[in-house]
């Protein structure tokens, strides 16, 4: 995720500063008033949007002056297309246009606004004109307006095209007080903010439009700031370990997984010998931390792999190099509990005592998985595939500590999946309770247990 594309989900979901809170929830409060009335076009929606959003002082054509030169000029492009319009604020550098926010305007009954800004987004990187930028990735937000609904995108470009919603569907109709709906939405509007100053600092960085005729190269992008492969120079550096970046885990193109690389470490100067396989993790977490403590707890009593590395790139954005637990290759390894394809049978009670038991060890601890599901949870199979057994009891191991924590102080992160059977009441921004991993347990256990003893 880019650094722009962090901050402003960062300003998203944490609480607003009292400084903050007038001027935003004014505005949502208008938007929340006006939005959900019928317009006649979709142009007489956006000119009443931007009118509200300009109260702010940030209105969307003067998200770009902070970088404007005398040899550079603002420009605000509509592309008219199919018989929709999408406003595309730029800044106009030697001839190329670099777009910090597009915009995408639907009226209710009249097409996908997602879809539609994704195809405004892709048709403005194949622009010959804008080559430069998509050294960089051309970092864009998106806003989506769908009738009385606003949802905010972050696109990048890379060797495809990726979207990645950073917010949910956002209702802008009045009701339930500061604390529902404006309030969200005031949280999206400081957070807008916040974002496309990060993007401008990002581009300034850069030094693309330090002079309108000067253009600079792709190595001057700092590497943590995407992750579309391997990073460039392909070399990982932490503490006393040396080692270098080895393969991709998971396909680019699925945008609902982290980025996960494979890497060989070793000490100093130390011999191949002395090598370990690890995964880097590059995770976004919406309080900024990966839960260190839970993980090389858990590590402790044999439950979770070896933690080599925490740390912070940009605010929320994490690399984690942790021990890689081996697949499963004709001569044993690790599975993930939700791709094992033996049969449970008479394995279903220990593998279950063996949950229950980890359960209680971290409630003992007064901790929380919060995602304890089969896909972060890794059993040991031997080489025919079958469930290894040491004294009774599976060999398991739980990975994926992105929500973890304190009970009772880390809260559930936003964007649930509606496919998970999560504890009731469970949503974002509520604290997670010291019994909900036993009940998540709960509820996706049977069915699951149905699936596998079927085999």
């Amino acid at each position: 995720m880019h650094p722009a594309f962090c901050t402003f989900t960062c300003h998203f979901y944490e609480p607003l500063l009292d400084e903050d809170i007038t001027k935003y929830l004014l505005t949502s409060e208008q938007l929340c008033r006006v939005m959900p009335s019928a317009f006649d076009s979709e142009k007489a929606r956006r000119q009443a949007f931007e009118a509200i959003f300009g109260s702010l002082d940030m209105k969307l054509q003067s998200h770009v002056e902070f970088y404007i030169s005398p040899k550079v000029s603002q420009v605000s492009a509509v592309v008219e297309s199919g018989g929709t319009t999408d406003v595309v604020k730029t800044i106009n550098y030697g001839g190329g246009h670099l777009a910090l926010i597009l915009e995408e305007f639907k009226v209710e009954s009249t097409g996908d606004a997602y879809m539609r800004i994704c195809r405004s987004y892709e048709v403005l990187c194949g622009d010959a004109k804008n080559e430069s930028l998509l050294k960089f990735g051309n970092p864009t937000f998106l806003l989506c307006i769908l009738g009385p609904y606003l949802m905010v995108c972050g696109a990048v470009k890379r060797e495809n095209v990726h979207v990645e919603p950073l917010t949910p569907l956002l209702p802008m109709f009045p009701g339930f007080g500061t604390e529902g709906r404006v309030m969200q939405l005031a949280h999206c509007l400081r957070a807008l903010k916040e974002g496309t100053d990060k993007l401008r600092e990002f581009w300034q960085d850069v030094g693309i439009i330090k002079d309108a005729n000067e253009m600079v190269t792709a190595d001057s992008l700092p590497e943590p700031y995407l992750v579309s492969g391997c990073p460039d120079n392909g070399l990982l550096r932490f503490d006393d370990w040396r080692g270098t970046f080895e393969s991709r885990m998971r396909d680019r193109n699925d945008s609902n997984k982290h980025p996960n690389f494979l890497a060989k470490i070793r000490k100093g100067d130390g011999d191949g010998e002395c090598e370990k396989q690890v995964v880097v993790k590059f995770v976004y977490n919406y309080s900024g931390t990966y839960s260190t403590a839970v993980h090389e707890y858990l590590h402790s009593i044999g439950l979770a792999p070896a933690l080599y590395l925490v740390k912070p790139l940009h605010r929320g954005l994490v690399m984690v190099v942790m021990e890689y637990l081996r697949p499963e290759d004709g001569t044993g390894g690790w599975v993930e509990l939700d791709k094992f394809e033996g049969s449970l049978n008479t394995k279903e009670h220990v593998v279950r005592e063996k949950l229950e038991m980890i359960i209680k060890r971290l409630q003992k601890q007064k901790m929380v998985h919060a995602d304890l599901r089969p896909t972060n949870i890794m059993i040991k199979v031997d080489g025919k595939g079958d469930m290894m057994i040491d004294e009774n009891e599976p060999i398991l191991s739980v990975v994926d500590f992105d929500w973890a924590g304190r009970a009772g102080e880390v809260c559930y992160q936003p964007l649930l999946n509606p496919n998970v059977p999560w504890p009731t009441g469970a949503k974002a921004y509520k604290e997670i309770g010291q019994d909900d991993d036993r009940v998540l347990l709960d509820n996706w256990w049977g069915a699951f247990v149905e699936v596998k003893t079927a085999k």
